[in-house]
């Protein structure tokens, strides 16, 4: 899934460089797209990205002119399945340039416009303000996901849009293909657009135990040890959110394992599945992997939307 990133403000603009940093690859090919505009020139020399992707833009009190910047983007092509623009809450430069971008690129293009957007933590701002200003940003985006400013946050979210971005590519040189394909079409339909949408996490270090894969290749005792680590991941994914949505409400669900593909099973997925739907049983799941091979890692992630209220 190829992404046109844009991240605005000063914590938007350190997330595009991040993600253009330890963004994942496919056959070489970088899959976000990244850009970085910021009204703070300090900042725009420090961010290391390459030149020509960085912007500084003016703000004129409530208005930022980004029409320069997006006829510079789209003047050279490349091939994009939907645009990222990432800013804070707590930002004002950030999220008047996002809503203003938002109505840009909808007047640009048909892919979908994904908002990501860092919400100060839950306890220590006001409630209504966020709500205020999530309405606002729906207003500009098709979609908007939200994560809560806390420890590790920036790691959290790096890690896990890189398992998500890995859906609908296929590494030519390996060609291997899942349990079960998704493509770029199984996020965008998971992505319902009212309400917002949530990420969980989990991720492990695979055991390197030759001796124990030699003595139980292809038992009942191994395959069963695989898909017990498939459901303990998607429970810690699912106490592990970006943000305390509320996602017994959630009206869709997409489960993504991406690693070693000895590792995922049908019998795991499919006890994953049983588990998200336990907690709502209207909830429209999709599910798929991503295989790497050799990859001493198994990831999962989870992504819940349509959600209308937070939990605290």
């Amino acid at each position: 899934m190829r992404l046109l990133t844009i991240g605005a403000g000063e914590r938007g603009a350190r997330i595009s460089e991040l993600l253009a940093k330890k963004g994942v690859k496919v056959n070489r090919v970088p899959l976000f797209k990244c850009y970085a505009i910021s009204d703070n020139i300090e900042l725009i020399g420090r961010l290391k990205i390459d030149d020509s992707k960085k912007f500084y833009i003016w703000r004129d009190e409530d208005n930022v002119d980004v029409k320069g910047f997006l006829n510079s983007v789209f003047s050279s092509y490349e091939l994009i399945e939907g645009s990222l623009i990432i800013t804070s809450l707590n930002d004002d430069y950030g999220f008047i340039t996002s809503y203003r971008l938002g109505l840009e690129l909808k007047e640009l293009v048909e892919d979908p416009i994904i908002g990501l957007a860092i919400v100060p933590q839950l306890g220590e701002v006001s409630i209504e303000d966020v709500r205020r200003r999530i309405k606002r940003l729906k207003e500009a985006v098709d979609i908007l996901i939200l994560f809560e400013d806390k420890p590790e946050m920036e790691k959290y979210l790096i890690n896990s849009l890189n398992v998500l971005s890995r859906v609908g590519e296929m590494d030519i040189k390996r060609r291997i293909t899942g349990e079960v394909v998704v493509d770029t079409s199984d996020v965008f339909n998971s992505l319902v657009k009212d309400g917002f949408s949530v990420l969980g996490y989990s991720s492990r270090k695979l055991p390197f135990s030759w001796f124990k894969r030699v003595l139980l290749a292809g038992k009942s005792e191994l395959k069963g040890w695989r898909t017990k680590r498939m459901i303990d991941m998607v429970q810690e994914a699912m106490e592990n959110l970006s943000i305390q949505g509320d996602i017994e409400d959630a009206k869709s669900a997409l489960l993504v394992f991406s690693g070693n593909p000895n590792e995922i099973t049908m019998d795991g997925l499919f006890s994953c599945i049983s588990l998200i739907e336990r907690i709502n049983s209207k909830i429209l799941v999709r599910y798929g992997d991503y295989p790497i091979a050799r990859s001493t890692n198994l990831s999962v992630v989870l992504l819940f939307s349509g959600i209308r209220r937070f939990k605290f």
